[in-house]
């Protein structure tokens, strides 16, 4: 319970320093966001060309920064299509999260019910005696009596094997989920949305403007910068 409250605190403390913080940046102070296109090299893997936004001269590190400047605008265009992207964005983070732990739970019953050094999934199962009859065996000096343990013979372990392959399947799909959690963090429609409705409340303001290419995961095209 104190935990709990603890934790209740905290929360509330950060949304409250994030509304004071939000509510410190003036309208009239605002300035438009920009888009320029960067690309990132990955050596052999090749390179992606990404949309970097950049504030009054600064590179916006992570797109979700932008959210205390579309706030304070008061455009609701911008703020809905911002908190569009947010909640994709947390959404996103809880896939990341399941996908993970789905991973790990299957590579841990990968792990504990791998094939032998042969490849396959043999165990040793015994041979008993049956109910009335005195058997040849390893047992009590050669002789084994109803219902002992004559003997072993290796046959295919069948659960085993089912717990293998189950895991592989589960760690497949919890990188499925990574892969579909990561891309609903990406910086999309929805904010490129965002910053064109945020730079058209500006332009009231007799802010002048410029066509700029930008550039998404899957889009590409022209939005508008502004220059005072």
């Amino acid at each position: 319970m104190k935990t709990l409250l603890v934790f209740l605190l905290i929360i509330s403390y950060q949304s409250q320093a994030q509304s004071e913080y939000t509510a410190s940046i003036q309208k009239d102070s605002l300035k438009p966001i920009q888009s320029e296109l960067t690309t990132n090299y990955y050596g052999r893997y090749g390179n992606a060309v990404q949309t970097q936004y950049v504030y009054d001269g600064l590179d916006v590190r992570h797109a979700k920064d932008l959210g205390k400047y579309i706030t304070a605008s008061g455009d609701l265009a911008a703020i809905r299509a911002f908190n569009t992207y947010m909640n994709g964005r947390h959404a996103g983070g809880w896939l990341i999260a399941a996908g993970t732990a789905s991973a790990i739970t299957g590579l841990i019953m990968m792990a504990s019910n791998g094939p032998g050094s042969d490849g396959k999934f043999i165990t040793q199962q015994p041979i008993t005696c049956p109910t009335g009859y005195v058997c040849g065996g390893t047992a009590f000096g050669g002789k084994t009596v109803s219902g002992g343990v004559v003997g072993y013979q290796s046959v295919e372990d069948t659960p085993r094997k089912n717990s293998f392959y189950a895991g592989g399947s589960l760690m497949m799909l919890g990188a499925l989920v990574i892969g579909a959690g990561w891309l609903m963090q990406l910086p999309g429609k929805h904010v490129r949305r965002a910053v064109q409705h945020y730079n058209k409340s500006l332009q009231q303001r007799g802010v002048s403007w410029q066509m700029t290419p930008y550039s998404t995961i899957s889009h590409s095209g022209f939005g508008l910068v502004g220059r005072f």
